[in-house]
């Protein structure tokens, strides 16, 4: 998954004028980002990198159904385990005069903390992930404060960020977060420096 990210990183430089842009009218384009995703993913499908994809799946768990975002299968090998993404797009900065930063979208129980809990809710033994478009990128502390301060407020769930803004230009992060359910008694996990 994280190989995958890395080479998504690399296909949404050449598109530093949109996202500049996006930053630059206050806008979240979480449509934008699925679009781009799913031209990427069926480039990664016909260079033989990812066996299979879908897009808005729909599970079912018990009588209720959910869409999914986009759900991988990395193996072609029958009955492989299934990885299951939900996608954000996070404007980083004042909006409307109000100012959003990862600390703010991690600890607002709308935000991370909805997603988390409709991916815990798969009864598939496949890993569960958030993706997360950050227009423009907070810096690796900014980032590792925000999975730090939703660890400790949503204590029975737990994430855990796979990449750093670090590697990121200044424009944008691809937040790749590894999604579960905190064991009882286990520690927090510190993320970053």
């Amino acid at each position: 998954m994280r190989a995958l990210v890395s080479r998504f990183a690399e296909h949404l430089k050449m598109f530093e004028q949109q996202l500049r842009c996006f930053h630059k009218y206050e806008s979240q384009v979480e449509g934008w980002l699925k679009g781009e995703l799913l031209c990427f993913l069926e480039q990664e499908k016909v260079a033989g990198r990812l066996p299979h994809f879908e897009r808005e799946k729909v599970v079912r768990i018990g009588d209720k159904r959910m869409n999914v975002d986009v759900v991988l299968q990395f193996d072609k090998s029958r009955g492989s385990p299934l990885s299951f993404v939900e996608l954000k797009h996070w404007h980083i900065g004042t909006q409307k005069n109000d100012y959003y930063g990862p600390q703010w979208y991690f600890k607002d129980p709308t935000c991370a903390k909805r997603d988390v809990e409709k991916l815990l809710k798969i009864p598939d033994g496949g890993d569960k992930f958030m993706l997360v478009l950050l227009t423009k990128n907070p810096g690796p502390e900014d980032w590792s404060c925000g999975v730090n301060e939703f660890n400790i407020k949503f204590p029975r769930l737990l994430v855990r960020s796979l990449t750093d803004p670090g590697d990121y230009p200044d424009f944008f992060f691809l937040g790749l977060l590894h999604v579960g359910a905190r064991q009882a008694g286990a520690d927090i996990p510190c993320v970053g420096g």
